[in-house]
């Protein structure tokens, strides 16, 4: 016989109100009375660490350990001892079926079964994994059953809610219609779970309050009462979330903050009948905010990104007008510019003197670069509307890219250097857009002029036949100047861009050469890369696919061509000639006395020129030169008058040779006028800042320029002048002083040697000298003399 004490031992409540439970009140009758079968049942349910429950005889009257407690809720203690069908009355619908079974010998096993049960007060979804296996007695009947079962409602609530934030993740990559649409396609998401949000709907704000722009379910109604609007619009002006009974449940409603922290609009979500809104339900919800806010901020980003958009291709469409309206303006005044000085050059023979044909010459090169300006803003306004499209034609592409190079042989031997050229391209004749191939030959030819001081450039064309028949025409410009570093080399074909530090005949230009190469090469179908030259210089090699053509060449020759465009190109070149290759500079005859001397530092040959001819007018000896450290040298040993340098330079600039003039004591109050082409630069301003006395803009009034050299000039004398008058002063003074040290130690023998007072030693000297008439200053040396030779 087995007691109570010992069937159910131990201090857990489980044990405890089974011990005290009054069994006899059951269908099982006392402890004492239980079948052996029964008794072992239980030894072996009440150990296990997994919840089991027994159910026993024909009224499945419950036993359970203390594992499965915690699963009978508030039910406990009263499911103790009670009848299976009482205490799970309410889902015994689902339950004794299943039970049922077990009871007719088939053992039954479920996962993540959907029960409702009241345990708590109220009516809960709840899911559990269990079993149900009968319990045989000796005579082949089920005495009872064996319940062992795992409570999986969190696991199965997790993973469902998982999942709707899952979906909610990608709302943000879908919906790029607007906030509004990302609205609605949250709340669609949030209807798929409706065992979660049994209801719900979105408000964004407006001037009138929040407006509704999306819901599911029973929100229309629901969202109907009163008080529910009145939260909404507190919660969209304070952004705080808050907390709404409705009916049997409440309703979470929360700020949604997207893309700043003012809230963009609120979102009501209805919470389930069926769960307690505990800490893992309203961090849930919380998180479903979460992810529209984020969705709402990626949608802000979205438009503002697109408006963004919008706005540049706008800007760029305008940038294009401005270029093509600007340089059709060019046009006209150029065409009225080179007209004339055609013309004039033309007849220019007997009728105008050295000086004025080199003026109108200088003027002509000034316009035709002016040209070459204008029509390279042309071709980037092309390039970047899509519409620089080749038009091939029949073409000796080695005699094109031959007459090309050729045009600029005298700018380059005029700069000692060698160029040679290389082209061979088996004869035949090609289909090639002359006018691109013309432009892209001298953009990279007059690059590597305007970069290279010293050594060579080569130019070689080659038309290789690849194994499948197909032909490359490959162009490649090799020059031995500074190089582009590594750094630079993916960036030099960008718009506007230029590398910093880079020596070389000048600093003007563009930055767009390079980039339209690169726009050339790409509407030509080729690549372009740069490379390095060793041991020194750089490599642009160009390679284009190449057809052979089917048809002669017109009557349009490429030299025709060539020369219509090269002279934009080689009039460039020709302004960056140095200061030693100009014939007229090298004759120049010394200053005379009293000649002003100017040292002028400009590296583009006609200014140099024109403002050379400007000063000499003046009757002033003028000294070019067209970088920093040849100024510096010349000036350091013949300091001028006045310095008047362009800031722009190559190598250093102007601003260095103000820098290092004001460190040095020979050349620190030597006047510098500075030349920009840039009104109220920073440049302009820090040459002022570190010493420089005036600048000039251009374009300048010729008049204008020469009165401000003058000011400065005259300035720069009259300080002089003041500064050599004090340093008279200050030796005159010096002369007095020792004069007067030498009457002083005369009346002091006096004083010593008749024994009277000062004033009557000064009478005695007074009265020799006009006596000897000789002045008191030599007098009194002879006292002072006569009493050292004593001395000695």
């Amino acid at each position: 016989m087995t007691t109570r004490d010992e069937l159910f031992p131990g201090t857990d409540p489980t044990a405890t109100a089974h011990r005290e439970f009054d069994w006899s009140s059951t269908s099982l009758g006392p402890v004492e009375q239980w079948p052996a079968a029964l008794v072992s049942a239980i030894r072996t349910v009440l150990p296990s660490e997994v919840g089991m429950l027994l159910w026993w005889g024909d009224d499945l009257v419950q036993i359970f350990n203390h594992a499965y407690t915690p699963m009978a809720g508030e039910l406990f203690p009263k499911a103790v001892g009670q009848r299976a069908q009482d205490c799970w009355n309410f889902a015994w619908d689902a339950i004794g079926p299943l039970a049922d079974e077990a009871l007719s010998g088939t053992a039954v096993h479920r996962r993540r079964e959907r029960f409702l049960l009241n345990r708590f007060g109220y009516v809960e979804e709840t899911y559990f994994t269990f079993s149900y296996s009968p319990i045989f007695g000796d005579d082949g009947g089920v005495n009872g059953v064996f319940v062992a079962t795992s409570d999986v409602t969190q696991e199965v609530l997790t993973e469902r809610r998982l999942a709707t934030l899952r979906d909610l993740g990608t709302v943000s990559v879908t919906a790029d219609a607007g906030v509004a649409s990302v609205c609605r396609a949250a709340v669609a998401r949030l209807s798929e779970n409706p065992d979660d949000v049994p209801y719900a709907a979105a408000f964004l704000g407006t001037d009138d309050g929040p407006a509704q722009v999306a819901s599911f379910d029973t929100a229309d109604g629901v969202l109907r009462t009163a008080d529910l609007r009145e939260v909404t619009s507190r919660v969209a002006a304070s952004g705080v979330a808050e907390t709404v009974a409705i009916g049997p449940t409440s309703a979470l409603v929360q700020p949604l903050l997207a893309s700043s922290d003012a809230p963009t609009g609120v979102l009501v979500t209805g919470t389930s009948e069926l769960r307690r809104v505990d800490d893992q339900y309203r961090v849930f919800l919380e998180l479903v905010a979460a992810r529209i806010t984020t969705a709402l901020t990626d949608a802000h980003s979205y438009a503002a990104e697109r408006r963004r958009a919008e706005q540049l291709e706008e800007l760029d469409a305008d940038k294009t007008r401005f270029f093509e309206n600007v340089s059709h303006e060019f046009r006209t005044p150029l065409t009225l510019m080179l007209g004339p000085l055609d013309a004039v050059l033309s007849d220019a023979s007997g009728h105008l003197d050295d000086r004025h044909v080199q003026a109108l010459q200088s003027a002509r090169r000034s316009a035709l670069r002016l040209q070459k300006l204008v029509d390279t803003l042309l071709d980037v306004a092309r390039a970047d509307a899509g519409e620089m499209r080749p038009d091939p034609e029949p073409t000796d592409a080695a005699a094109l890219i031959g007459d090309a190079v050729g045009l600029f042989r005298d700018s380059t031997d005029r700069a000692g250097l060698e160029l040679t050229v290389d082209t061979d391209t088996g004869g035949a004749l090609l289909d090639l857009d002359r006018a691109l191939w013309t432009h892209l030959v001298m953009n990279l030819v007059s690059n590597a002029v305007k970069f290279t001081t010293e050594g060579s450039i080569r130019v070689t064309l080659r038309c290789p036949v690849a194994d499948d028949g197909s032909r490359r025409l490959v162009l490649e410009v090799a020059d031995t100047g500074p190089g582009v570093p590594e750094s630079d080399r993916r960036r030099i074909f960008e718009r506007f861009y230029q590398v910093s530090g880079v020596t070389g005949r000048s600093r003007e230009g563009s930055g767009v050469g390079l980039s339209l190469v690169s726009d050339i090469v790409t509407a030509l179908g080729g690549t372009v890369e740069v490379t390095e030259n060793v041991p020194r210089g750089t490599v642009f090699t160009v390679a284009v696919p190449a057809t052979v053509a089917t048809a002669g060449p017109d009557a349009v020759t490429p030299t025709d061509l060539v020369t219509e465009l090269g002279a934009r190109y080689v009039g460039e070149a020709e302004q960056w000639r140095p200061v030693g290759s100009d014939e007229a500079r090298s004759t120049q005859a010394p200053p005379t006395d009293g000649q002003r001397r100017v040292l002028l530092v400009e590296d583009n040959a006609d200014m140099r020129r024109y403002v050379t001819g400007l000063l000499e007018d003046q009757g002033w000896h003028v000294t070019a030169t067209d970088e920093v450290d040849t100024a510096l040298a010349t000036a350091r040993a013949t300091p001028p008058d006045i310095i008047v340098s362009d800031i722009m330079l190559p190598g250093r600039s102007g601003l260095s040779l103000v820098d290092e003039a004001r460190s040095d004591g020979r050349l620190v109050r030597v006047p510098i006028v500075l030349v920009s082409a840039r009104t109220g630069s920073a440049q302009v301003i820090e040459g002022l800042r570190i010493g420089a006395d005036d600048y000039v803009v251009k374009p300048f009034q010729p008049a204008e320029f020469v009165a401000r050299v003058r000011v400065h000039l005259e300035l720069a004398r009259l300080r002089e002048q003041l500064l050599g008058d004090a340093q008279r002063e200050i030796s005159s003074l010096r002369i007095a002083l020792d004069s007067r040290s030498v009457l002083s130690q005369a009346v002091g023998l006096i004083m010593a040697q008749e024994n009277v007072g000062p004033d009557r030693a000064f009478e005695i000297i007074a009265k020799r000298s006009q006596t000897d008439n000789v002045k008191a200053r030599i007098l009194a040396a002879q006292v002072v003399d006569d009493f050292v030779r004593e001395l000695d």
